[in-house]
């Protein structure tokens, strides 16, 4: 038996832009001695296999081609150049829902989807008990799905290509509705296809997916192939281009012996990652030092970009400081997809031991334990650097915090450093909670048999 079951060898797709119809009707009309458009590769070179069984995730911003990759690997467009080849039997849900007839109940949807998949007649109703009953649609079942929440063709739609046999199935972005314990069990639904040799091959801008599911990923920037591998290489590799999208090279720069300023915490006693743990970050526009590198480890100091609920994590951020500074203030803050600040706290809040002057040229390093207390999701990671003069820092113990915080100066600010997900601990565990955050404390529960007079 082949172990692969898709071959991809340099592939692109070219589409013509122009400027309006009319030059499409002239172009064609001289046939096409005259051009009138313009080409725009939506990718090209692309290369990479899937074996049979795996799950081969496909990553990259909005706009790296990785859509046009699936439909012309499911044969929705023919590509400008190079060959791919599958083998077996292909499903594909791509758009979610876009396929149904809208007048039609969901049964008979479902009916007429397996026909035109090339399933016998009597197939899919030796399969409707199951897909009924994991759609948990109802009574809706037997509904027009005009009548449909966004959800409910999600549940409608997954349910159905996920119980018809294939041998390669094909997600785009299935799982962006729904709510999470339908997620659930739609990711264990997926396991059930892993282990009966389904190979899935997915796009999805869910890291927490990513990185717990994928056997490896391709990572597409702008129409180019990027990374082929390990998920966990390619997800930092990710992290680098969202937040230095200049630099395609190794993340990680030359380790400069850092000068350790008078009056900061000796090296023995501070936690550091190694350089192979840390992603580079590059800004052209910085004032008084500039951001180098960042980390975000789990509790072992290995690089992550996936937490589970109650984690305790390491943050980790250096700079190059560019001039003298007074006495420096680190902070990080941590803002929800809604931009909410759902956490941020200084170096001085935490009282730490700061140095009272730092001079040009030396590396500045933060790193700061956090316990992840809060709900399930993707956030974003910021830093910000500050100072403030020796005096009012010395007496920062008998100051109010507004007082204080009048006398810091932000010198350099880092809104968006990095992405990193929570997603929810098997199982339930003291820090199984719902909402933004978990507040500490206890329950009671008590049944009171109330007698009749």
């Amino acid at each position: 038996m082949n172990d692969c079951v898709l071959q991809v060898e340099n592939l692109g797709k070219c589409f013509k832009i122009y400027q309006n119809p009319w030059d499409r009707a002239r172009e064609w009309l001289n046939f096409n001695k005259t051009c009138y458009h313009q080409p725009f590769w939506s990718f090209r070179n692309i290369f990479f296999k899937v074996k049979r069984g795996h799950f081969f995730g496909i990553i990259g911003q909005n706009g790296a081609g990785k859509s046009t990759l699936l439909k012309i690997i499911t044969g929705i467009l023919t590509p400008t150049e190079g060959t791919y080849q599958l083998n077996g039997k292909v499903l594909s849900l791509l758009e979610l829902g876009t396929d149904f007839n809208f007048a039609l109940t969901g049964r008979e949807n479902a009916i007429a989807r397996s026909k035109l998949l090339g399933f016998p007649p009597d197939y899919i109703q030796t399969r409707l008990p199951e897909i009924i009953d994991f759609s948990e649609l109802g009574d809706f079942f037997d509904r027009p799905v005009k009548l449909y929440s966004s959800g409910m063709k999600a549940r409608l739609a997954f349910s159905l290509f996920t119980f018809l046999d294939c041998d390669v199935l094909i997600l785009d972005e299935v799982l962006a509705v729904g709510d999470i314990f339908f997620h659930q069990k739609c990711y264990a639904r997926l396991e059930e296809l892993i282990k009966k040799k389904v190979t899935i091959i997915l796009v999805t801008h869910n890291l927490a997916t990513v990185r717990q599911f994928c056997d490896e990923i391709l990572l597409l920037h702008r129409g180019q192939q990027i990374f082929l591998g390990d998920p966990k290489q390619g997800l930092v590799k990710y992290h680098q281009l969202r937040t230095s999208p200049l630099s395609l090279t190794s993340p990680f720069p030359t380790q400069r012996k850092p000068v350790e300023p008078k009056g900061a915490n000796s090296t023995q006693d501070f936690f550091w990652p190694t350089d192979d743990n840390l992603i580079a970050f590059e800004c052209s526009t910085f004032n008084s030092a500039q951001l180098l590198r960042y980390g975000m480890c789990d509790e072992a100091g290995q690089l992550s970009t996936t937490f589970e609920q109650g984690e305790k994590i390491w943050f980790c951020c250096e700079f190059l400081v560019k001039e003298t500074l007074a006495v420096p203030l680190v902070s990080m803050s941590i803002t929800n997809k809604f931009n909410v600040l759902v956490h941020s706290k200084s170096s001085y809040q935490h009282q730490a031991k700061v140095p009272t002057c730092v001079e040009g040229g030396s590396l500045l390093r933060f790193c700061r334990q956090v316990k992840l207390s809060i709900g399930a999701g993707d956030y974003v990671l910021g830093v910000f650097l500050g100072v403030i003069d020796e005096d009012i820092y010395k007496a920062i113990d008998e100051l109010p915090s507004v007082e204080i915080n009048r006398h810091i100066s932000i010198r350099d600010a880092y809104s968006r450093v990095g992405v990193f997900s929570v997603r929810i601990p098997y199982g339930i565990t003291e820090e199984s909670h719902w909402g933004i955050c978990n507040l500490a404390g206890d329950c009671q529960v008590q049944v009171v048999n109330v007698s009749e007079d």
